[in-house]
Protein backbone atom coordinates (compact mmCIF):
# COMPACT_ATOMS: atom_id res chain seq x y z
CA UNK A 1 0.00 0.00 0.00
CA UNK A 2 1.93 3.32 -1.41
CA UNK A 3 -1.25 5.68 -0.35
CA UNK A 4 -4.06 6.04 1.82
CA UNK A 5 -6.34 9.64 0.73
CA UNK A 6 -9.42 11.53 2.11
CA UNK A 7 -9.36 9.84 5.49
CA UNK A 8 -11.17 11.95 7.33
CA UNK A 9 -10.88 13.69 10.87
CA UNK A 10 -13.63 15.04 12.93
CA UNK A 11 -14.82 17.64 14.83
CA UNK A 12 -15.68 17.02 18.16
CA UNK A 13 -18.55 19.20 20.56
CA UNK A 14 -17.94 19.03 24.51
CA UNK A 15 -21.82 18.60 25.98
CA UNK A 16 -20.97 20.16 28.66
CA UNK A 17 -17.06 20.54 30.62
CA UNK A 18 -16.94 20.86 34.54
CA UNK A 19 -13.36 21.47 35.51
CA UNK A 20 -12.89 19.78 38.69
CA UNK A 21 -9.66 20.30 39.77
CA UNK A 22 -6.11 21.29 38.97
CA UNK A 23 -2.93 18.94 39.59
CA UNK A 24 0.61 19.65 40.50
CA UNK A 25 1.64 19.03 36.83
CA UNK A 26 -0.27 22.23 35.90
CA UNK A 27 -2.53 20.25 34.24
CA UNK A 28 -6.71 20.97 35.17
CA UNK A 29 -8.69 17.59 35.38
CA UNK A 30 -12.37 17.59 34.55
CA UNK A 31 -15.56 16.13 33.49
CA UNK A 32 -17.08 16.03 30.02
CA UNK A 33 -18.54 14.25 27.30
CA UNK A 34 -17.51 14.20 23.89
CA UNK A 35 -19.29 13.71 20.82
CA UNK A 36 -18.32 13.56 17.26
CA UNK A 37 -20.08 15.86 14.55
CA UNK A 38 -19.13 15.47 10.63
CA UNK A 39 -17.63 18.80 10.54
CA UNK A 40 -14.54 17.01 9.39
CA UNK A 41 -10.61 18.12 8.16
CA UNK A 42 -9.36 15.28 5.48
CA UNK A 43 -5.69 13.87 5.18
CA UNK A 44 -3.79 11.81 2.43
CA UNK A 45 -0.83 10.04 3.92
CA UNK A 46 1.81 9.16 1.07
CA UNK A 47 4.10 6.48 2.30
CA UNK A 48 8.02 7.55 1.49
CA UNK A 49 10.83 5.04 1.55
CA UNK A 50 13.53 7.65 2.47
CA UNK A 51 12.28 7.73 6.47
CA UNK A 52 11.62 11.56 6.13
CA UNK A 53 8.58 12.76 7.53
CA UNK A 54 7.04 16.49 5.42
CA UNK A 55 3.61 18.25 5.22
CA UNK A 56 3.26 18.90 1.72
CA UNK A 57 2.55 22.24 1.14
CA UNK A 58 3.37 23.85 4.12
CA UNK A 59 7.14 24.58 4.32
CA UNK A 60 7.37 26.89 7.08
CA UNK A 61 5.45 24.73 9.69
CA UNK A 62 5.73 25.55 13.53
CA UNK A 63 8.09 22.74 15.47
CA UNK A 64 5.01 21.78 17.42
CA UNK A 65 2.97 20.70 14.53
CA UNK A 66 0.62 18.06 15.67
CA UNK A 67 0.84 15.83 12.18
CA UNK A 68 4.08 15.69 11.91
CA UNK A 69 4.69 15.47 15.87
CA UNK A 70 2.18 12.53 15.85
CA UNK A 71 4.13 10.64 12.68
CA UNK A 72 7.77 11.45 14.16
CA UNK A 73 6.34 10.08 17.33
CA UNK A 74 4.67 6.83 16.16
CA UNK A 75 7.84 6.45 13.95
CA UNK A 76 10.20 6.33 16.73
CA UNK A 77 8.40 4.53 18.99
CA UNK A 78 8.07 1.61 16.46
CA UNK A 79 11.54 2.14 14.81
CA UNK A 80 9.45 2.09 11.44
CA UNK A 81 11.84 2.71 8.32
CA UNK A 82 9.26 4.44 6.69
CA UNK A 83 8.01 8.09 6.08
CA UNK A 84 5.17 9.99 4.91
CA UNK A 85 4.35 13.03 2.98
CA UNK A 86 0.92 14.34 4.89
CA UNK A 87 -1.50 16.26 3.06
CA UNK A 88 -4.01 18.29 5.29
CA UNK A 89 -6.80 20.16 3.82
CA UNK A 90 -8.21 22.27 7.02
CA UNK A 91 -12.01 23.29 7.02
CA UNK A 92 -12.09 22.84 11.15
CA UNK A 93 -11.60 26.48 12.85
CA UNK A 94 -8.40 26.74 14.91
CA UNK A 95 -8.68 27.90 18.06
CA UNK A 96 -12.68 27.07 18.13
CA UNK A 97 -12.59 24.37 21.02
CA UNK A 98 -13.79 21.84 18.40
CA UNK A 99 -11.03 19.47 18.49
CA UNK A 100 -9.56 19.81 15.00
CA UNK A 101 -5.56 19.59 15.44
CA UNK A 102 -6.04 16.87 18.04
CA UNK A 103 -8.40 15.42 15.40
CA UNK A 104 -5.97 15.74 13.26
CA UNK A 105 -2.68 14.37 15.01
CA UNK A 106 -5.29 11.09 15.83
CA UNK A 107 -6.06 10.77 11.74
CA UNK A 108 -2.11 10.70 11.46
CA UNK A 109 -1.58 7.93 14.22
CA UNK A 110 -4.54 5.80 12.40
CA UNK A 111 -3.76 6.27 9.10
CA UNK A 112 -0.10 5.65 9.87
CA UNK A 113 -0.67 2.43 11.43
CA UNK A 114 -2.68 0.99 8.38
CA UNK A 115 -0.15 2.35 5.95
CA UNK A 116 3.08 1.36 7.66
CA UNK A 117 1.47 -1.61 8.69
CA UNK A 118 2.33 -1.58 12.55
CA UNK A 119 -1.28 -3.11 13.37
CA UNK A 120 -0.76 -1.12 16.78
CA UNK A 121 -3.60 -2.05 19.03
CA UNK A 122 -5.81 0.87 20.32
CA UNK A 123 -4.63 1.00 24.00
CA UNK A 124 -0.97 1.48 22.43
CA UNK A 125 -2.27 4.32 20.02
CA UNK A 126 -4.08 6.11 22.93
CA UNK A 127 -0.83 6.02 25.11
CA UNK A 128 0.86 7.71 21.98
CA UNK A 129 -1.52 10.00 21.74
CA UNK A 130 -1.87 11.69 25.20
CA UNK A 131 1.64 12.51 24.68
CA UNK A 132 0.60 15.21 21.75
CA UNK A 133 -2.01 16.08 23.69
CA UNK A 134 -5.28 15.76 26.23
CA UNK A 135 -7.43 15.86 23.61
CA UNK A 136 -6.43 13.47 21.34
CA UNK A 137 -6.82 10.34 22.57
CA UNK A 138 -10.59 10.73 22.33
CA UNK A 139 -10.12 10.59 18.40
CA UNK A 140 -8.28 7.07 19.07
CA UNK A 141 -10.92 6.10 21.04
CA UNK A 142 -13.37 6.26 18.89
CA UNK A 143 -16.52 6.41 20.42
CA UNK A 144 -18.77 9.33 22.04
CA UNK A 145 -17.13 8.78 25.97
CA UNK A 146 -17.80 10.50 29.21
CA UNK A 147 -14.32 11.60 29.96
CA UNK A 148 -12.70 12.68 33.47
CA UNK A 149 -9.16 13.01 35.10
CA UNK A 150 -7.39 15.69 32.11
CA UNK A 151 -9.96 13.68 29.17
CA UNK A 152 -8.41 10.47 28.68
CA UNK A 153 -9.85 8.32 31.14
CA UNK A 154 -12.78 7.32 29.13
CA UNK A 155 -16.36 5.87 29.05
CA UNK A 156 -18.14 5.16 25.97
CA UNK A 157 -21.78 6.28 25.94
CA UNK A 158 -24.45 6.05 23.64
CA UNK A 159 -25.61 9.43 22.43
CA UNK A 160 -28.63 10.22 20.14
CA UNK A 161 -26.57 11.62 16.71
CA UNK A 162 -29.05 15.19 16.47
CA UNK A 163 -27.99 18.18 14.83
CA UNK A 164 -26.24 20.83 16.20
CA UNK A 165 -26.13 24.07 15.13
CA UNK A 166 -22.68 25.48 15.42
CA UNK A 167 -21.09 29.47 15.11
CA UNK A 168 -17.55 30.25 14.83
CA UNK A 169 -16.51 33.92 15.64
CA UNK A 170 -13.78 35.33 12.96
CA UNK A 171 -11.21 35.31 16.20
CA UNK A 172 -10.01 32.13 17.93
CA UNK A 173 -9.04 31.39 21.52
CA UNK A 174 -5.61 30.29 23.50
CA UNK A 175 -6.89 26.73 25.53
CA UNK A 176 -3.94 27.93 27.61
CA UNK A 177 -5.35 31.99 28.09
CA UNK A 178 -9.38 30.87 28.64
CA UNK A 179 -7.57 28.06 31.40
CA UNK A 180 -6.02 30.87 33.47
CA UNK A 181 -9.14 32.79 34.03
CA UNK A 182 -10.45 29.45 36.53
CA UNK A 183 -11.28 30.39 39.69
CA UNK A 184 -10.76 26.76 41.41
CA UNK A 185 -11.78 28.65 44.48
CA UNK A 186 -14.88 27.37 44.76
CA UNK A 187 -15.44 23.38 44.55
CA UNK A 188 -18.51 21.66 42.76
CA UNK A 189 -19.37 18.68 42.80
CA UNK A 190 -18.58 15.67 40.63
CA UNK A 191 -21.44 14.14 38.29
CA UNK A 192 -21.30 10.65 37.40
CA UNK A 193 -22.24 8.95 33.57
CA UNK A 194 -25.08 6.88 35.57
CA UNK A 195 -26.77 10.60 36.04
CA UNK A 196 -26.06 12.28 33.34
CA UNK A 197 -27.38 9.02 30.82
CA UNK A 198 -30.38 9.10 33.20
CA UNK A 199 -31.08 12.45 32.17
CA UNK A 200 -30.56 12.59 28.69
CA UNK A 201 -32.42 9.33 28.30
CA UNK A 202 -34.99 10.96 30.25
CA UNK A 203 -34.43 14.60 28.04
CA UNK A 204 -35.16 12.60 24.92
CA UNK A 205 -38.54 10.81 25.53
CA UNK A 206 -39.93 14.31 26.63
CA UNK A 207 -42.88 15.16 24.79
CA UNK A 208 -43.41 18.72 23.25
CA UNK A 209 -46.07 19.11 26.68
CA UNK A 210 -43.10 17.85 28.90
CA UNK A 211 -40.97 19.72 26.98
CA UNK A 212 -42.43 23.34 27.94
CA UNK A 213 -42.86 22.36 31.32
CA UNK A 214 -38.77 21.59 31.24
CA UNK A 215 -38.17 24.24 30.43
CA UNK A 216 -39.58 26.21 32.54
CA UNK A 217 -37.99 24.04 35.39
CA UNK A 218 -35.24 25.09 37.95
CA UNK A 219 -33.50 21.39 38.72
CA UNK A 220 -29.68 21.96 39.67
CA UNK A 221 -28.61 20.59 36.35
CA UNK A 222 -31.15 23.33 34.11
CA UNK A 223 -29.93 26.89 35.50
CA UNK A 224 -32.18 29.57 33.54
CA UNK A 225 -30.48 33.20 33.21
CA UNK A 226 -33.04 35.61 32.81
CA UNK A 227 -31.85 37.74 29.95
CA UNK A 228 -31.97 34.68 27.89
CA UNK A 229 -35.21 33.05 26.00
CA UNK A 230 -37.06 29.77 27.70
CA UNK A 231 -34.58 27.69 25.83
CA UNK A 232 -33.63 24.97 28.69
CA UNK A 233 -29.46 24.54 28.91
CA UNK A 234 -28.04 21.07 28.73
CA UNK A 235 -26.85 19.34 31.20
CA UNK A 236 -24.47 21.09 33.52
CA UNK A 237 -22.23 24.10 31.84
CA UNK A 238 -19.35 24.74 30.35
CA UNK A 239 -16.69 26.08 33.31
CA UNK A 240 -14.66 27.84 30.74
CA UNK A 241 -17.28 30.18 29.23
CA UNK A 242 -17.50 32.89 31.67
CA UNK A 243 -13.80 33.55 31.66
CA UNK A 244 -13.63 33.25 27.23
CA UNK A 245 -16.51 35.86 27.46
CA UNK A 246 -14.19 38.08 29.05
CA UNK A 247 -11.49 36.98 26.69
CA UNK A 248 -13.14 37.69 23.88
CA UNK A 249 -16.38 39.30 23.86
CA UNK A 250 -16.95 37.75 20.27
CA UNK A 251 -18.19 34.51 22.08
CA UNK A 252 -20.86 36.28 23.99
CA UNK A 253 -21.88 37.99 20.60
CA UNK A 254 -21.88 34.39 18.98
CA UNK A 255 -24.29 33.17 21.80
CA UNK A 256 -26.84 35.89 20.88
CA UNK A 257 -26.60 35.60 16.94
CA UNK A 258 -27.33 31.78 17.68
CA UNK A 259 -29.92 32.21 20.50
CA UNK A 260 -31.55 34.91 17.96
CA UNK A 261 -31.47 32.80 15.04
CA UNK A 262 -32.69 29.76 16.53
CA UNK A 263 -35.76 31.30 17.80
CA UNK A 264 -35.88 33.59 14.45
CA UNK A 265 -34.98 32.60 11.15
CA UNK A 266 -34.36 29.03 11.77
CA UNK A 267 -37.54 28.59 12.72
CA UNK A 268 -39.06 30.28 10.71
CA UNK A 269 -36.78 27.89 8.01
CA UNK A 270 -38.24 24.79 9.19
CA UNK A 271 -41.78 24.48 10.82
CA UNK A 272 -40.89 21.46 13.05
CA UNK A 273 -37.37 23.38 14.62
CA UNK A 274 -38.97 25.26 16.99
CA UNK A 275 -40.31 22.77 18.76
CA UNK A 276 -37.46 21.10 18.61
CA UNK A 277 -34.85 23.33 20.23
CA UNK A 278 -34.04 21.31 23.31
CA UNK A 279 -31.37 23.42 24.91
CA UNK A 280 -30.04 26.71 25.53
CA UNK A 281 -26.25 27.99 22.98
CA UNK A 282 -23.28 27.17 24.69
CA UNK A 283 -19.35 27.52 24.15
CA UNK A 284 -17.75 24.30 23.06
CA UNK A 285 -14.67 23.37 24.91
CA UNK A 286 -12.04 26.55 25.31
CA UNK A 287 -14.08 28.15 22.44
CA UNK A 288 -14.46 30.27 20.76
CA UNK A 289 -17.00 28.45 18.72
CA UNK A 290 -20.64 28.09 20.19
CA UNK A 291 -23.24 25.32 19.52
CA UNK A 292 -27.00 24.88 19.83
CA UNK A 293 -28.64 21.23 19.67
CA UNK A 294 -31.15 20.92 17.22
CA UNK A 295 -34.15 18.00 18.10
CA UNK A 296 -33.22 14.68 16.89
CA UNK A 297 -36.02 13.34 14.36
CA UNK A 298 -36.45 14.49 10.67
CA UNK A 299 -35.21 18.31 10.39
CA UNK A 300 -36.85 18.43 6.08
CA UNK A 301 -34.71 21.20 4.34
CA UNK A 302 -31.93 21.71 6.86
CA UNK A 303 -29.11 19.78 5.13
CA UNK A 304 -25.80 18.21 6.69
CA UNK A 305 -23.14 19.81 6.97
CA UNK A 306 -19.39 18.15 6.15
CA UNK A 307 -16.66 20.70 6.09
CA UNK A 308 -17.26 23.76 3.95
CA UNK A 309 -19.98 24.50 1.67
CA UNK A 310 -22.02 27.60 -0.17
CA UNK A 311 -25.06 26.57 1.15
CA UNK A 312 -25.36 27.12 5.28
CA UNK A 313 -27.98 26.77 7.67
CA UNK A 314 -31.00 29.22 7.25
CA UNK A 315 -31.22 32.20 8.16
CA UNK A 316 -27.69 32.37 10.05
CA UNK A 317 -25.22 33.63 7.56
CA UNK A 318 -27.41 36.83 7.38
CA UNK A 319 -26.83 37.72 11.08
CA UNK A 320 -23.30 36.58 11.08
CA UNK A 321 -20.40 39.23 10.62
CA UNK A 322 -17.77 38.79 8.01
CA UNK A 323 -15.42 35.87 8.75
CA UNK A 324 -17.48 34.05 10.78
CA UNK A 325 -18.60 30.78 9.57
CA UNK A 326 -22.08 29.39 10.77
CA UNK A 327 -23.11 25.55 10.02
CA UNK A 328 -25.45 22.68 11.08
CA UNK A 329 -23.51 19.55 11.66
CA UNK A 330 -24.61 16.29 12.46
CA UNK A 331 -24.17 14.22 15.68
CA UNK A 332 -22.05 11.16 14.74
CA UNK A 333 -22.32 7.99 16.65
CA UNK A 334 -18.36 6.78 16.37
CA UNK A 335 -15.42 8.01 14.97
CA UNK A 336 -15.38 7.49 11.24
CA UNK A 337 -11.95 5.04 11.48
CA UNK A 338 -13.30 3.69 14.60
CA UNK A 339 -12.90 0.22 12.80
CA UNK A 340 -9.92 0.65 11.74
CA UNK A 341 -8.28 -0.19 14.76
CA UNK A 342 -7.84 -3.34 16.58
CA UNK A 343 -9.36 -3.45 19.97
Amino acid sequence: MRALFNLPAPAKINWFLHVTGKRPDGYHTLQTVFQFIDWCDTLDLIRRDDGLIHRIGADELPRDDLCVRAARLLQQATQCDSGVDIHLRKCIPQQAGLGGGSSDAATVLIGLNRLWRLDLPRAKLMQLALQLGADVPIFIYGRNAWAEGVGEQLQPIDLPAPSFAVVHPARGLSTRAVFSTLDLTTKNPEETIAGFAEWLGEFFALDEQQKNRHQKSQSKNCQQDDQQSSLCPVWGRNDLQPGAEVLEPEVTQALQILRTALMGPLAAHSPTLRSELLFDARMTGSGSAVFALIGASDRSGLPSRHGPSDEVLGGLPDLLPEGWQGRLCEGLREHPLCDWIDA
